[in-house]
């Protein structure tokens, strides 16, 4: 059960906000509504997630990212979520499970997904020669910024649901790959 619950009446923005999440995705995730007892927060997530949504990353490589971070984050609120998201994007139950392994199955997704691990995992410390190799790969420095902030926009929400436990309202998804 959740330890800080989402948000049940509502009022304002955030109502306003979170009616339009319920008319673009049919409900309002969990996630969102306990995001909202800040509206100042809910709408800022929404607002930068919508601005990386139309970089360069498409759909595909952004779910692979969000698999690889909530994978390495034990988060399993976001492997849920973005488990199905994947699925709807297209990607196979195995691009998804070998995601979840920060694993690709070309270069510059693998490029990409080993960044945002290295990223996470080493605090933003990253070697000369890890970049090289990135770059090397075909991720040049617009792509680099762009896993930076997708993967702290997926922090954010990791930790959120962490510090809520939040209650998943996706077909849920273990922890164990």
């Amino acid at each position: 059960m959740s330890r800080i619950l989402p948000v049940s009446n509502p009022s304002g923005d955030v109502a306003t906000t979170l009616a339009a999440i319920k008319s673009k995705l049919g409900m309002v995730p969990n996630l969102y509504a306990t995001i909202g007892h800040s509206s100042t927060v809910l709408n800022a997530y929404l607002a930068f997630s919508d601005a990386l949504s139309k970089g360069r990353l498409s759909a595909k490589q952004r779910e692979l990212i969000a698999l690889a971070i909530a994978q390495v984050n034990q988060c399993q609120y976001c492997l849920s979520a973005h488990t199905l998201i994947a699925g709807n994007t297209g990607l196979a139950k195995h691009h998804i499970k070998e995601a979840r392994q920060a694993k690709a199955d070309n270069t510059l997704d693998q490029a990409l997904i080993t960044l945002a691990v290295d990223l996470v995992e080493q605090r933003g410390e990253l070697t000369t020669e890890q970049l090289d190799i990135a770059n090397k790969n075909g991720v040049d420095s617009e792509l680099i910024f762009e896993v930076l902030a997708l993967l702290t926009a997926n922090i954010f929400t990791n930790y959120a649901n962490h510090l809520a436990q939040t209650d998943i309202d996706f077909p849920e998804v273990s922890l164990t790959v």
